[in-house]
């Protein structure tokens, strides 16, 4: 049987070395939470969560990596005054204001005083 004469491409192919598969090592995601929420807070979270394509585990991470890169909360928190607290009990009441009138006569009416 006569052999085929090998091309230039083929014998170039043959004279490269195997390639080697190299692993590339992930930190093992081992560190759990446990933390006690409230079902219904929980079962909302995850309906939005789920809507924007993210599972409980990569919201928490998300929010871990913006903690640390702000070095702290990623958003203000505040405790509230007296009046503030008071301003939402109020309205968890249903002891509310209502205000019909233009922008200018609200204002007026809540700084107590004409805005210039």
């Amino acid at each position: 049987m006569a052999t085929k004469p090998q091309t230039v491409s083929t014998a170039k192919r043959q004279a490269k070395p195997p390639l080697k598969a190299v692993a590339v090592r992930k930190p093992a995601k081992s560190g759990f939470i446990n933390a006690r929420i409230e079902p219904k807070l929980k079962k909302s979270a995850e309906a939005v969560l789920d809507k924007i394509g993210l599972s409980t585990t990569d919201a928490l991470t998300i929010f871990f990596k913006q903690v640390v890169a702000h070095k702290g909360m990623p958003f203000e928190v505040k405790v509230p005054n007296r009046e503030t607290i008071k301003a939402m009990r109020d309205a968890e009441a249903g002891r509310t204001e209502s205000f019909t009138g233009t922008a200018e006569q609200l204002f007026a009416h809540v700084l107590g005083k004409k805005r210039r």
